[in-house]
C-alpha cells in the first residue's frame, strides 16, 4: 500500500485535518460559536472492546478534522463517548442519556444490532439522529417481518453506513457453494439478534443455490465448551461450518472443530472478522472465512489518509473492520449539521430545532468518504450495498473478494 510521505513528515495533529476525506465546508454560520455534541456508543471495555475502541478513535479523527478545518462555520464539535460493554440494556440507558442532553445532535453507534434494537426506539422518540457503522440486522430498517410482509421503515431517525446481513450472509453462502464447491453445511449461531438473523440469511441463500444444511445448533453467549457440537459436526461430514455470532465464541468453536478432526473451514460474518478471532482460534483459524459488510478499505485510495492518521495517533487498538465506517458515520452527522444549521428564515438553528433539522438533513447527505460513496435510501440504509470476503492466511485476515455483490456468485 502506498502511504503519504507528507503525513509522516508533518505534525500528526495538523496533517490529519488536511488529508482525511470529506474536506468541504458546509453550512453558513454567523455570530458566536455553537458547541454541538455527537454521542458515540460502543463497547470500550469487555470482550468486544477492540471493535468499540476502533469506532471511538475513528470518530475522534473526524471531529478533530472538522474543527481544525472549520468545516461548519460557527460550530465546534465535541464527543460524548459512552461504554455499553456490548450490553443491550446499558446501550438503552446510554440512549436515554443522549436523548436527555439538549446539546447532542446525533449519535454514532452502537456496535451490536441487539444494542441498536434497544437504542433506536429511544432515539427515534427523542427525534435524535443515529448512524451506526456496524449494525447489520435488516429488521432495524425493514422490520422484523420483512420477508413475509415486505419492507417498512421502522425508525425515521435511524441510519447506517454498512450493508446488512441480507447481503453479507447470502454472499458468503453463494461463494461457499460456487467457489468452494460446498454441498453440505453445518450452521451454528448464538441467540442474539445478530447471530440468529445472519445464520438465517446464510441458510436461506445456501439452500436456494442447491446446498444442504446437514446440522443446526444454537448456543448461548459465553459458551466455551464446544466438544459435543464439534463431534456432531464431524459426524455430519460437512464441507463448511457457518457460525452466526461473534469472535469470543467463534474462536473456541474453531479450536474444538479442528480437535475433532473437522477439516471444513469455519465461515462467518463480520463478528468473526477481528483480531480477537485470530487470537482465540490461533492456528485453527487458518483457511477460515468471514464476510464483512462494505468494502475492504485497505486497497482504497480514499482510505490511505485515514489509515495513516489513525496509526499516527498511536492507538494500541487497530481501527478494525468498523473504524472506517465510524469515521464516515461521524462525518455524515457533521455534514447534516452543516446542512441543517441555517434555517429557512436565515437564522442559525439551535436546540430542538437543530436536532429536528439534522434528522431531515441526514436523508440528503451525500459525499465521498473513506469507504466510498456515502448516502442513504428511503429506509435509512446505505446505498453502497457491497460486502467483502476475507480468509485467514498466515495468521492474518486477507481480502479475497474485496468488493462483492450478490450477482457475482
Amino acid at each position: 500500500m502506498t502511504r503519504s510521505t507528507l503525513l509522516r513528515a508533518s505534525v500528526p495533529g495538523v496533517v490529519v485535518a488536511l488529508m482525511l476525506s470529506g474536506c468541504s465546508s458546509v453550512g453558513i454560520g454567523s455570530g458566536s460559536t455553537l458547541t454541538v455534541t455527537i454521542g458515540v456508543d460502543g463497547p470500550l471495555t469487555g470482550k468486544l472492546a477492540d471493535l468499540g475502541l476502533g469506532i471511538r478513535y475513528s470518530a475522534e479523527l473526524a471531529v478533530a478534522k472538522a474543527n481544525a478545518k472549520n468545516t461548519v462555520p460557527g460550530v465546534k464539535f465535541v464527543l460524548d463517548v459512552k461504554d455499553d460493554q456490548a450490553d443491550e440494556q446499558i446501550a438503552k440507558a446510554n440512549a436515554e442519556a443522549f436523548a436527555a442532553n439538549p446539546d447532542v445532535m446525533g449519535v454514532v453507534g452502537p456496535l451490536t444490532s441487539s444494542g441498536a434494537l434497544q437504542m433506536a426506539p429511544v432515539l427515534a422518540k427523542a427525534g435524535l439522529a443515529e448512524v451506526s457503522p456496524s449494525n447489520t440486522a435488516p429488521a432495524l430498517t425493514w422490520g422484523a417481518d420483512y420477508r413475509a410482509n415486505g419492507k417498512k421503515r421502522q425508525y425515521p431517525t435511524y441510519f447506517r453506513t454498512v450493508t446488512t446481513d441480507a447481503v453479507q450472509g447470502p454472499l458468503l453462502a453463494r461463494y461457499a457453494h460456487s467457489q468452494l464447491k460446498a454441498g453440505k453445511a453445518a450452521v451454528v449461531n448464538d441467540s442474539k439478534a445478530y447471530g440468529a438473523n445472519l445464520a438465517a440469511e446464510f441458510v436461506a441463500a445456501f439452500e436456494d443455490v442447491g446446498g444442504k444444511v446437514a446440522y443446526r445448533a444454537t448456543i448461548e453467549q459465553g459458551t466455551t465448551d464446544f466438544t459435543r457440537i464439534a463431534q456432531q459436526i464431524a459426524a455430519a461430514k460437512v464441507d463448511v461450518v457457518y457460525y452466526g455470532g461473534e469472535h469470543p465464541e467463534g474462536g473456541p468453536l474453531a479450536v474444538a472443530l479442528k480437535a475433532a478432526g473437522v477439516k471444513a473451514p469455519v465461515a462467518g460474518g463480520d463478528g468473526l472478522h477481528t483480531d480477537g478471532y485470530l487470537k482465540a482460534a490461533g492456528a485453527a483459524a487458518t483457511g477460515d472465512l468471514s464476510s464483512q459488510p462494505g468494502v475492504s478499505v485497505e486497497g482504497l485510495a480514499s482510505a490511505y489518509g485515514y489509515l495513516d492518521a489513525y496509526h499516527a495517533a498511536g492507538h494500541k487498538e487497530e481501527p478494525g473492520p468498523f473504524g472506517p465506517y465510524a469515521y464516515d458515520s461521524t462525518w455524515a452527522l457533521i455534514e447534516a449539521v452543516g446542512k441543517a444549521r441555517q434555517g429557512k428564515d436565515g437564522q442559525d438553528l439551535t436546540g430542538a430545532d437543530l436536532r429536528k433539522a439534522v434528522v431531515e438533513a441526514m436523508q440528503e447527505v451525500s459525499f465521498f468518504g473513506v469507504t466510498g460513496d456515502v448516502s442513504f435510501d428511503e429506509f435509512g440504509d446505505t446505498r453502497n450495498q457491497v460486502a467483502s470476503i476475507y480468509q485467514v492466511q498466515k495468521g492474518s485476515w486477507v481480502a479475497i473478494v474485496p468488493f462483492g455483490r450478490l450477482r457475482d456468485f
